[in-house]
């Protein structure tokens, strides 16, 4: 029996903005097919834990945790679809997707060719590892999340898992505020995504659920 915040939430086709311009020969189709995928999976997940603990995925992994998990998952996904792209395969490697045949055995500790993925909850405030010029894919989700700590709301009344908006463009370093790492540091250095790169990708949006925009 399906409960109100565990649902298979269908990916919508007329959502996806016919004028985005998609890198390396991505299709609408393919974008589609992996956001598909990803429903899929948070909802099985999400479907066996509540059965066997009366929770949800994200109510249980940290918040980084899960965005992480599902960027993971896309960068798969979105690999197996495509017919330009692939996963990356040195580890820690960067982009996360390169193009197919492009580098030795598809591995590249550092490459400039190729879509870093980032997924998050919120609308702006993104963050990489470098200021670069880099083509990169946003998608955003919601979910909802449980906070026992400040809401006494049941669990089952929040909203289920849902994909609600695609981005993408080329940002150029100019496009990034760098945050260094103090010496003596062990704190992973950081760069965020100012506001001309934010604007960006928000021009080229590629999916979107109107009623979720912010």
């Amino acid at each position: 029996m399906p409960f109100n915040h565990i649902q298979l939430i269908p990916v919508k086709g007329e959502c996806f903005n016919p004028q985005a311009e998609l890198p390396y020969h991505l299709t609408t189709r393919e974008i589609k097919a992996t956001l598909e995928d990803t429903h899929k999976f948070v909802f099985n997940l999400n479907e066996m834990l509540h059965r066997e603990m009366g929770q949800r995925i994200e109510d249980i992994l940290m918040a980084a945790t899960f965005s992480g998990m599902l960027s993971e998952f896309i960068v798969r996904r979105l690999s197996a679809h495509s017919s330009t792209l692939t996963r990356n395969l040195y580890h820690n490697g960067h982009p996360d997707l390169i193009p197919r045949d492009r580098y030795p055995d598809d591995a590249v500790q550092y490459g400039h060719q190729g879509l870093e993925v980032k997924t998050s909850r919120y609308s702006s405030g993104w963050q990489g590892h470098n200021p670069e010029k880099i083509w990169v894919m946003i998608f955003r989700y919601e979910n909802d999340p449980y906070k026992p700590e400040k809401e006494s709301r049941n669990v089952e009344k929040h909203l289920p898992f849902q994909m609600v908006e695609v981005l993408a463009a080329e940002l150029k370093k100019s496009d990034w505020s760098s945050q260094g790492r103090r010496t003596g540091s062990r704190r992973t250095p950081t760069a965020s995504i100012i506001a001309s790169g934010t604007t960006k990708l928000r021009a080229n949006w590629i999916y979107r659920i109107p009623s979720r925009h912010d």
